[in-house]
C-alpha cells in the first residue's frame, strides 16, 4: 500500500513539472465608425459605416445596429436590412483594409439622435479574428426650410427612392433615373442643378465647366452618379480620375472618337468597377498607355497618355509624322471622318461616277465619228471639195503650167502630124533660113522672147488660154 502511495507521488510530481502550453488564437485590432452628419426634416440623410483594419484584408463583418424610428426612418442600404422596430443588420466582406457601405435615413423630426452599435464581429480574410473598437454616429436634425419640425414616416422602408419611373439602360443593364440623391451622395466640386430630361426639368449635378451627373438606381435599390449627355440625353458609367487639385479626367467608352495608328494595340482598363478601353503601343514601351477621357476643367473630350512609371496623366496629341506613317495619311476635319466612316459608300460612288463618264466618252465618241461620215457623205454626194484641197487646186489645176501644155503639143505632134508624109516633109525640107527669119533673126518675136521683164522690173504674167483640138 506504502509502495502504490510512494509510486502515486511520484506520478503526480512529474506532471506538476511538465509545463502546460495552451492553444494561442491570433487576433488583430480594429475599428468599427461611423459619420456623423446633418440634415433637415423631411430629408433624406446617409451614414457612413466604416471597418478598418490595423493589418490585413478586412474579411466577412457583421453588425447590428440600432436607431430611433420615431426620428430615422431607414430607406435604403446594400447589405443592410431593417426590421421595422429600430434594429438594423449589416452584413458584408471587404476587399482591402478598409471595408466601407453607405445607409439612407429619411429625417422625420427635429432632434439630435443617435444610431448604436447592439453586436458586432469581424474576421481578416486571413481567417484571423478582427477586434472592432466600435463607435456610433450623431445624426443632427434642423427644422425643414419651410419651419417643419416633423414629418409623418413614408412607409417606404426598402423600396426604391423617389422612383420617377423613367427606365434608361447603360451598357445593357437597366436603371430607374431618380431624384432622391442626398448631399452627401454628390460629388466633390458638383452641386445641384436642374435639367430638361424626358420633357420635365429634373434635380441633376454638374461643376462650372458644365459637366453634368444623373443619378440613376439599380433593381436592388443601390443608386449612383452617372454621366449624363445632354445633347442626345443618354447615361454613361461615371469613374473619376484626379489629375490635380482643379482636374480630373472621366473615362469615356467611345472607340469611335479614337485615331490613333494601326500599332497600337486595344485593351481594358478598370476604373472604380467599371470598364474602359485603352490603348499602347508595344513596340515602342509599356510605359504608356492612352485613354479617351473627358476633362471636368474644359469639359472636352480628348486624349490623354498615364505614365506608369510617374503615375501621371498628360495631355496626348498625334505628332502629323506619326499620324501619317501609322494610318496611312488620314484626311483631316468631318470630311475625312465621314469619309473614313464610309469608306465603302465613297468607293462605290466613285466607281459609278467613272462608270458614267466613261459611257459619255463613248457616246460622244460614237457621235463624233457618225458626224464625220456624214459630213464625208455629203462632200462626195455633192463634189464639194474640202478647204485644203480647195487651196491646193487654186494653186495647181487653175493655171494649167507651161510643162503640161507643151506636153500636150508634144502629144499632139506625135499622134496627128508624125505619120502625115506631107507635113513631115514640109517641115524637114523647108528651108533653114525660114526658121532663122521667122523666129531666130527676127527683131520682133525676139523682142517677145527676151522681154521678161515690165516696166518696174518685174516678171509679167501671162494668161494663156488653150483651145482642145
Amino acid at each position: 500500500m506504502k509502495v502504490f502511495k510512494k509510486l502515486a507521488g511520484l506520478i503526480l510530481a512529474v506532471c506538476l513539472m511538465i509545463p502546460m502550453f495552451p492553444t494561442l488564437v491570433f487576433a488583430a485590432d480594429g475599428v468599427l465608425m461611423f459619420s456623423d452628419p446633418s440634415t433637415k426634416v423631411g430629408e433624406n440623410v446617409s451614414i457612413d459605416l466604416v471597418v478598418r483594419s490595423s493589418s490585413g484584408t478586412v474579411g466577412d463583418v457583421s453588425v447590428t445596429m440600432n436607431y430611433d424610428t420615431s426620428a430615422l426612418e431607414f430607406i435604403s442600404g446594400d447589405g443592410f436590412s431593417a426590421d421595422g422596430s429600430g434594429s438594423l443588420t449589416y452584413t458584408g466582406t471587404g476587399s482591402s483594409g478598409e471595408l466601407r457601405s453607405t445607409m439612407t435615413f429619411r429625417a422625420l423630426k427635429q432632434t439630435e439622435t443617435q444610431l448604436t452599435v447592439n453586436s458586432s464581429s469581424a474576421s481578416l480574410s486571413s481567417g484571423d479574428i478582427l477586434n472592432l473598437d466600435e463607435g456610433s454616429s450623431a445624426v443632427s436634425i434642423a427644422a425643414a426650410d419651410d419651419g417643419t419640425t416633423s414629418v409623418a414616416p413614408s412607409g417606404t422602408v426598402s423600396e426604391t427612392p423617389a422612383a420617377t419611373g423613367i427606365t434608361v439602360s447603360v451598357n445593357g443593364v437597366e436603371y430607374s433615373f431618380s431624384e432622391a440623391f442626398t448631399t452627401s451622395d454628390i460629388p466633390e466640386g458638383y452641386s445641384e442643378t436642374t435639367m430638361t430630361f424626358n420633357g420635365e426639368d429634373r434635380k441633376f449635378v454638374s461643376n462650372e465647366a458644365g459637366t453634368a451627373l444623373g443619378y440613376l438606381v439599380d433593381t436592388s435599390g443601390a443608386g449612383s452618379f452617372f454621366l449624363f449627355n445632354s445633347e442626345d440625353a443618354t447615361f454613361a458609367p461615371y469613374a473619376q480620375l484626379t489629375i490635380s487639385d482643379t482636374t480630373s479626367l472621366i473615362p469615356l467608352d467611345n472607340e469611335e472618337a479614337v485615331r490613333l495608328p494601326d500599332n497600337y494595340e486595344k485593351s481594358t482598363l478598370t476604373v472604380q468597377g467599371y470598364a474602359f478601353p485603352m490603348w499602347s503601343d508595344p513596340t515602342v514601351s509599356d510605359r504608356f498607355y492612352v485613354i479617351y477621357a473627358l476633362n471636368t476643367r474644359t469639359n472636352e473630350e480628348g486624349l490623354y497618355q498615364y505614365d506608369n512609371a510617374d503615375g501621371t496623366y498628360q495631355y496626348f496629341e498625334i505628332s502629323a509624322d506619326t499620324e501619317e506613317s501609322g494610318s496611312g495619311g488620314v484626311l483631316p476635319g468631318k470630311f475625312g471622318q465621314f469619309i473614313s466612316d464610309h469608306i465603302m459608300v465613297v468607293l462605290v460612288t466613285v466607281a459609278v461616277i467613272c462608270l458614267l463618264l466613261l459611257v459619255l466618252m463613248i457616246v460622244f465618241a460614237v457621235k463624233l465619228v457618225h458626224r464625220n461620215q456624214e459630213l464625208d457623205d455629203l462632200y462626195d454626194e455633192y463634189d464639194i471639195p474640202f478647204d485644203d484641197e480647195e487651196d491646193t487646186g487654186k494653186k495647181t489645176s487653175k493655171k494649167p503650167s507651161v510643162k503640161d501644155t507643151k506636153s500636150k503639143d508634144d502629144e499632139y505632134d506625135e499622134d496627128d502630124f508624125e505619120d502625115d508624109d506631107g507635113y513631115d516633109d514640109e517641115y524637114e525640107d523647108d528651108d533653114e533660113g525660114y526658121v532663122d527669119d521667122e523666129y531666130d533673126d527676127d527683131d520682133e518675136y525676139g523682142e517677145y522672147d527676151d522681154d521678161d521683164e515690165d516696166d518696174d522690173g518685174k516678171g509679167k504674167d501671162y494668161d494663156i488660154n488653150f483651145i482642145d483640138v
